[in-house]
């Protein structure tokens, strides 16, 4: 009789924490955080239901021979253009190499925190870059392309 009461309580204690994790969803993101692309399209980084806090990482170029920076930038909401968008700002990524057009390779990191604010840190291959949001004169920008990930890119991450 003992042992079927300890089996009982033990149930009803799985049904409680049961419970518990369903009523205690994780936070998520209230909207889509997304980067334009140059010609207005956007790529998105994060749903609208995405848990926070989290990170994605995406790959970025220059647009032009000799760039030193890249500009990227954030916006909020849902939609495939950036004029259908809310903007979030304007992030600037300086001290790029100096080269040809689309050659840099700077992975840029967007994290997300349990607050829903946004930051971002960036590499071009093993050193860090230095990234600012941009307060002022974000009218006259354009965003810096994103970049095809190569097939590299993906088999090195797979085995690390």
């Amino acid at each position: 009789m003992r042992a079927c009461g300890l089996r009982l309580a033990a149930c009803g204690l799985v049904f409680a924490i049961a419970a518990c994790k369903k009523d205690a969803r994780p936070p998520s993101l209230g909207e889509a955080i997304s980067v334009e692309q140059p010609g207005g399209s956007v790529s998105t980084l994060f749903s609208q239901a995405s848990e926070i806090p989290t990170s994605a990482t995406e790959s970025f170029t220059t647009g032009h021979d000799g760039d030193k920076r890249i500009l990227i930038h954030v916006l909020r909401g849902g939609g495939r253009t950036a004029n259908a968008l809310h903007s979030d700002g304007w992030w600037s990524v300086d001290g790029i190499s100096v080269s040809r057009a689309g050659e840099p390779r700077v992975m840029v990191t967007f994290e997300v925190d349990a607050h829903g604010e946004l930051s971002l840190a960036a590499r071009e291959e093993d050193h860090k870059l230095a990234v600012r949001k941009i307060e002022k004169g974000a009218d006259k920008l354009a965003a810096s392309p994103l970049t095809e990930p190569d097939d590299d890119e993906d088999t090195d991450e797979d085995s690390e």
